[in-house]
């Protein structure tokens, strides 16, 4: 039997909270086709259905962090999980196109609570010994979440249909609100008026900006450019679902860096960036389609070591009682770029050809570099 210490207990039932919550994205990516046919939607209301999750945190994160930091952060996991465990059950049972959009407002609203409110208990409830690892294993809710959704909903479609895959998530949901509720977890919350993030929470997470911006945009685009290079459509997404998984992989590097201290932490947030950049152009230039399965494989393998290390060092930019305004600043922030990247890099790769996109990666992975180590320089003079 595996034991587990009693100090990761609620550190891993809030990581779990934010897997669910991300598996809203993942369970609608395998729903679309089935729903799509089943209600006739156009391919932008499909879009539309996948991507609402994130309209949240890409127009209200920074409000709600700040909102959140007064209301108290268990409070709104709670609420959070709620949330999503009703917009899962409305959309399931009740018919009609526009309740489904509206049950998808509802989960996104939830999944906003989620992402925000429990990163700011795991970085109260870890021991300071623990803290970089336990926001290092959060930061992997959104890969694992996202895959958890798509598998399990491609398996219980090929046993039931989609509105009774939705309310077998909501259950799930509800499930882990139940278990959320009976684990004594300290709330926190500032007593004080709203406070305003400091510079070096802004620095950080513009450049996590550049990099969702950047890294979500080259796994929106890998399919594409998998198929025009001669591969079927199977093998691009088998290719990019392997390549998305790999990021799992910087997480567990980026948490080995950060235990042996400041010097590995450079080292590894420098290689985390600028390795991955070196590897687009290759990637772009062509070439067999192993030697390009590998690159790109790699190439999100590494880049998941900066967003783990974004995730753990953030608490070090802000006051310790307003983690849950920072959260939302990350949270806007790397929302946004998720939205900005896919369009922004297609266009980019229209007008001027796939090879274009290696020079865009290394400008924009420099300017994500020098904002990170802004925050760092600045975080650091502020706290002397």
């Amino acid at each position: 039997m595996i034991r587990i210490d009693p100090h990761w207990r609620p550190i891993l039932l809030l990581w779990f909270t934010g897997v669910l919550a991300a598996a809203a994205l993942g369970k609608f990516a395998s729903l679309s086709p089935v729903i799509s046919a089943d209600l006739k939607l156009s391919r932008v209301e499909a879009g539309w259905l996948v991507s609402l999750i994130e309209t949240g945190g890409a127009s209200l994160g920074i409000v709600a962090g700040l909102l959140i930091a007064r209301l108290g952060s268990r409070k709104a996991l709670l609420y959070g999980m709620g949330l999503l465990t009703a917009g899962g059950l409305i959309g399931a049972l009740v018919p009609g196109l526009w309740t489904l959009f509206a049950a998808r407002l509802i989960e996104s609203a939830g999944y906003l609570m989620v992402v925000i409110a429990a990163p700011s208990l795991i970085a109260t409830v870890a021991r300071p010994q623990d803290q970089g690892a336990a926001l290092t294993v959060w930061s992997t809710f959104v890969p694992s979440g996202f895959a958890l959704g798509m598998g399990l909903s491609g398996v219980l479609l090929l046993v039931t249909g989609w509105r009774t895959v939705l309310v077998v998530w909501a259950l799930l949901a509800g499930a882990a609100l139940f278990a959320a509720v009976r684990t004594p977890v300290v709330e926190t919350k500032s007593e004080s008026r709203l406070v305003w993030p400091p510079l070096p929470v802004w620095l950080m997470c513009a450049g996590f900006g550049f990099y969702t911006t950047l890294f979500v945009g080259l796994i929106a685009m890998f399919p594409l450019f998998l198929t025009e290079q001669g591969q079927s459509p199977s093998v691009a997404a088998t290719v990019t679902g392997l390549a998305s998984a790999a990021t799992l992989g910087g997480a567990w590097a980026a948490a080995q860096a950060l235990h042996r201290g400041e010097r590995a932490r450079w080292v590894a947030l420098f290689a985390g960036l600028l390795v991955p950049a070196a590897l687009a152009g290759l990637i772009f230039i062509g070439g067999h389609p192993l030697w390009l399965a590998g690159l790109i494989i790699a190439l999100n393998a590494i880049s998941g070591i900066s967003s783990s290390l974004v995730f753990a060092r953030l608490p070090h930019m802000s006051p310790s009682l307003n983690v849950a305004a920072a959260n939302g600043v990350l949270t806007q922030f790397g929302a946004g770029g998720s939205l900005i990247g896919p369009p922004l890099l297609a266009a980019i790769a229209g007008q001027w050809g796939w090879a274009a996109l290696g020079p865009t990666v290394g400008i924009g992975s420099l300017a994500a570099l020098g904002l990170m180590i802004a925050a760092e320089i600045t975080a650091r003079r502020d706290n002397k």
